[in-house]
């Protein structure tokens, strides 16, 4: 009896051990199908733009309106912008959040409860999912960006507001002033 107990025992954790194993791999699988497809829809799309890649988001400055824009944002400094956030399949899809009321609008973006205002940040490591942390750093005054990662650098395995788990997401940026912090 006591060997079938512990039979038992030992054949239940192991088989929860696979179901681990294979829930984390298919995790992971789908981390790099993602970032094969955010690689994909780069080159097709933006290989005539510059690109900044780093710690696993990749930054397509699509304009700079500011010619010779100097200041760069670096961790302490502070940030004004405008986004629009969407999750990405094969390209930017559904749109979750923006504060661009234009945008909003003229996606059909439910307006209630939005705030539309211009974002500020104060810019400190871990402050925001490391996708966009990685991304915004190095932006300039004037510049307008495409951020895109995968699920791994957003919000992973959680659900968060309207976005499903394990969403690639890309944000659309608008940067309206950097100011350093020794100002």
């Amino acid at each position: 009896m006591i060997r079938t107990v512990l039979y038992f025992i030992c054949s239940a954790a192991a088989a929860a051990f696979l179901l681990l194993s294979c829930a984390k791999e298919e995790k992971e699988l789908t981390v790099a199908d993602q970032e094969a497809a955010i690689e994909s829809y780069i080159n097709q799309n933006f290989s005539q733009y510059n690109i900044v890649r780093r710690g696993g988001s990749n930054r397509i400055i699509v304009d700079t309106t500011v010619v010779g824009a100097t200041d760069s944002l670096e961790y302490g400094d502070s940030l004004y912008f405008y986004y629009a956030g969407y999750t990405f399949t094969s390209s930017p899809s559904s749109l979750f959040s923006t504060n661009n009321e234009y945008l909003a609008t003229e996606s059909g973006f439910s307006l209630s409860d939005q705030d539309f205002s211009i974002k500020k940040v104060h810019f400190t490591p871990g402050a925001m999912i490391s996708g966009l942390e990685n991304g915004l750093y190095g932006v300039k005054d004037g510049e307008h960006c495409v951020i895109l990662f995968s699920a791994k650098y957003g919000f992973y395995d959680d659900y968060v507001y309207n976005i499903p788990k394990l969403s690639a997401l890309a944000f659309e940026i608008w940067v309206e002033d950097v100011v350093k912090n020794n100002r």
